[in-house]
């Protein structure tokens, strides 16, 4: 399983996800109302930042199921969505997600 297969797979069996890009939508919204006028950012620039939080996000879960999972390119996707399943990964990327801070100076 490749990062973006992961992407789409937590997106098709959980909200963590939505929810991340979500929050990371508000937070660059409540950024952009504090710049001056001109400096402001458009909805596009929003969400290539939006994007780039995610792969980054997507990135990180990816790395420690990787090493979690003792995985390599080799590895078959059906191992890690039983190792996703069997250890509920998708329910504690849910509520940690569900419990994150996003933003601060």
């Amino acid at each position: 399983m490749n990062k973006n297969e992961l992407l789409e797979y937590i997106d098709n069996n959980s909200t963590a996800i939505t929810i991340f890009k979500n929050k990371v939508h508000t937070e660059q919204e409540a950024k952009n109302k504090k710049r001056q006028p001109a400096k402001r950012w458009n909805e596009a620039k929003i969400e290539r930042v939006v994007d780039k939080y995610t792969d980054d996000f997507i990135g990180n879960v990816y790395d420690k199921l990787s090493k979690a999972l003792k995985a390599n390119r080799n590895t078959p996707t059906q191992q890690w969505v039983n190792f996703i399943e069997t250890n509920e990964i998708l329910d504690s990327l849910e509520e940690s997600v569900s419990m994150m801070e996003i933003g601060g100076e």
